[in-house]
């Protein structure tokens, strides 16, 4: 079976990703109470459900805002719209939602210590994100300043 791999499949196919995991993370709201309860039982350390619920709602509603940010930058690249001050911004509030993530999990570290890998994992992939944005920004603005060139 040869499939034909091409831009317009790919784009699809992160746009199909990026609705099946934001339809993953809004049932994840329903279901935070029953992980953490899970996961207290399972703990050889102190129970912290309260804490651990806490942090997983901040998460999951920053992960639904990050997922929702892609999803009209991938919308935007679908119509061609590439180098745009829109795209620019969505970049931007997808990295700001990776640093929320890593406060969040960087306090939490305080009862788990796993969770300070998570809140460097976040925190790095929203420093790469900072750098994305601002060679968006660059791009838009040399785009905008070429359209205004005869």
């Amino acid at each position: 079976m040869n499939i034909n791999w091409t831009k317009e499949r790919s784009l699809m196919l992160s746009r199909a990703l990026t609705w099946a995991v934001l339809i993953l993370a809004c049932a994840l709201l329903f279901l935070i109470p029953i992980i953490t309860i899970w996961y207290d039982n399972v703990s050889e350390k102190p129970p912290i459900m309260p804490i651990l619920t806490a942090a997983f709602y901040l998460c999951d509603i920053i992960a639904i805002i990050a997922l929702w940010q892609l999803k009209n930058l991938l919308a935007n690249i679908s119509k061609q719209e590439l180098f745009t001050d829109c795209n620019t911004r969505c970049v931007r509030i997808i990295s700001w939602c990776c640093f929320g993530v890593a406060a969040v999990m960087a306090a939490l570290s305080f009862w788990r210590l796993l969770a300070l890998l998570v809140a460097f994992i976040a925190a790095f992939v929203g420093l790469i994100l900072r750098v994305v944005k601002n060679m968006l920004a660059a791009a838009a603005e040399m785009r905008e300043e070429n359209d205004f060139t005869i």
